[in-house]
């Protein structure tokens, strides 16, 4: 695993508690917009926004759901100390599930039995009528089953980690926390194209249906997580619109 200053999220957020602590912005100015700072920094999206939430955790920035992020005076103890370390973030980790569960479940696809089918179905049957907190249960479940199917110990064992981490990570939580409720209905059809890709013993329809799943949930977590004005961006573009409109009637 990465050391935390390797990882692009803490480099990105030391750099910004330090020119914070050293009066770039003062409190309660808002910061740059994710898309600026990402190119300033030279980093995706997701990795800008996993490096504000660590420095909300840390108590430098308040996020203010669909306005932007505004420092705040700092906790007693915080000033000039250094960051925790928070483990990896959600973004990092579904970058990971992408590249090795769908290559999971391509071999799976060619090494599932009628019984193994038979028993991912079941799971999906039960997560489909469970509450939210066992769905989670048998979503990861489904999930490392699949990985069982492989017959690869080392593969299983790095996807029980990166499923492991979702909760060791102090950052993936908080981020995941951020995006809770949602979204399920959507998850539930996503498994059964996974499933049916592995009824049809069709391994390159597996590794996109697998793929796919997890890119949407990376999608989802970035829009319930979002920092920036959007509201007022659409209502702009709406306005655009309309009056593109009104002048084409002309």
């Amino acid at each position: 695993m990465l050391s935390a200053s390797q990882r692009l999220y803490r480099k990105v957020a030391d750099e910004l508690a330090a020119a914070i602590r050293g009066g770039a912005w003062r409190t309660g100015q808002k910061l740059p917009s994710e898309r600026d700072l990402a190119e300033r920094y030279g980093v995706s999206r997701p990795s800008i926004r996993e490096a504000m939430i660590a420095l909300e955790i840390y108590g430098l920035v308040e996020i203010r759901q669909g306005s932007g992020i505004y420092v705040v005076e700092p906790r007693a103890g915080t000033r000039g100390a250094e960051m925790e370390d928070l483990d990896v973030g959600a973004f990092e980790l579904l970058e990971a599930r992408i590249i090795i569960e769908g290559g999971a479940a391509a071999v799976a696809a060619t090494a599932a039995s009628e019984a193994d089918i038979a028993r991912l179905a079941g799971l999906l049957d039960a997560m489909e009528r469970s509450a939210a907190a066992q769905s989670e249960a048998l979503d990861r479940e489904f999930h490392l089953e699949l990985a069982r199917l492989t017959r690869n110990g080392p593969l299983l064992d790095a996807i029980e980690t990166l499923w492991d981490l979702r909760t060791k990570s102090k950052l993936a939580r908080m981020i995941e926390r951020r995006a809770h409720g949602g979204g399920r209905l959507q998850r539930d059809e996503e498994h059964r194209a996974i499933l049916d890709a592995l009824t049809r013993r069709d391994p390159a329809g597996a590794r996109a249906a697998m793929q796919s799943h997890l890119e949407k949930v990376r999608d989802f977590l970035l829009e319930s997580t979002e920092t920036e004005e959007i509201q007022k961006l659409r209502d702009q573009q709406r306005q655009a619109r309309e009056a593109l409109t009104r002048r084409s009637v002309y």
